[in-house]
């Protein structure tokens, strides 16, 4: 067929016309991005928020026993920055489409590899990392809009729940922060080159003091923060607490002393380390 510059002109015309045609309007399911800290690991949730409307949701609108995209529109998605394991099934860091099969009783997560997917369109068993059951909750209160969200935090991880309608799974989120911390520490302490910060010994030492872990060696770290930073009481509270917690009293004494008179002469306030010093020397009366 020819055709002659007419013909394009007309077609570009109709291309343009369609093209600013199309009317802007608020989504009915808009889409909800959370960043959230869970431990130490980054965890970002991207999904579809869809609202009840009056209309009966789990076993009717979302059918028992079949794949859902857990949200609206495109896959939910899941962006994981460290290690995690959910429901004890280890997720390495990146990238997944969060899948479920709804229940009655429980429900079927799914971790997805391929988090280009427009819903459950095309999905594929194949391409799943992992699948673990959890027990569908029943709520009293009637939850209008998909939420999914975390709750119950703690220092190695959180609840990462899905609640529409009366139903709700809990999904139990463990991060190894410690892990990651003894890492850090290796990395940044025990084998650096170079100078190394009087923060860095600092975090060191008490990471080590509050897990229990080598004292004598968070002892050393203490020292050498106090050596780099002499007026940073805080810094010397600490040397005072873990000699205290040794039982090398006069040490803890000589430190607490110290820290104690530079906090009462610090213009910038004193953080509450009057109190914590005058209590710590009210124990060692007493030891």
């Amino acid at each position: 067929m020819k055709i002659n510059k007419t013909t394009i002109t007309f077609l570009s015309l109709l291309v343009y016309a369609s093209t600013f045609a199309q009317i802007n309007k608020a989504s009915l399911s808009p889409q909800t991005k959370l960043e959230q800290n869970v431990g130490l690991a980054k965890i970002t949730l991207e999904y579809g928020k869809p609202s009840a409307k009056d209309r009966p949701i789990f076993g009717a609108l979302i059918p028992y026993g079949k794949v859902w995209r857990t949200g609206a529109n495109s896959s939910t998605k899941i962006h994981i920055s460290e290690d995690v394991s959910l429901n004890n099934n280890k997720i390495p860091a990146g990238s997944y489409g969060l899948y479920s099969i709804p229940g009655a009783k429980e429900w079927t997560i799914i971790i997805h590899k391929n988090t280009k997917l427009w819903g459950a369109g095309n999905y594929n068993p194949e391409n799943d990392l992992v699948r673990f059951k959890v027990p569908s909750i029943h709520l009293k209160d009637k939850q209008e809009s998909l939420n999914i969200s975390f709750e119950n935090f703690n220092a190695n991880g959180a609840d990462l729940t899905i609640q529409w309608e009366n139903t709700k799974v809990v999904i139990p989120v463990f991060v190894d922060s410690d892990a990651l911390v003894y890492k850090e520490i290796e990395d940044k302490l025990i084998n650096a080159t170079g100078e190394i910060a009087a923060a860095t010994y600092f975090d060191a030492a008490q990471f080590y003091y509050e897990k229990g872990k080598d004292l004598n060696l968070a002892a050393k770290w203490f020292e050498k923060a106090i050596e780099l930073r002499p007026n940073a009481f805080w810094y010397i509270y600490y040397r005072a607490e873990l000699a205290y917690q040794l039982k090398d009293f006069k040490t803890a004494e000589t430190n607490v002393k110290k820290s104690l008179a530079l906090a009462k002469s610090s213009k910038a306030g004193d953080y509450g380390y009057i109190a914590k010093c005058d209590l710590l020397l009210e124990k060692l009366s007493k030891s």
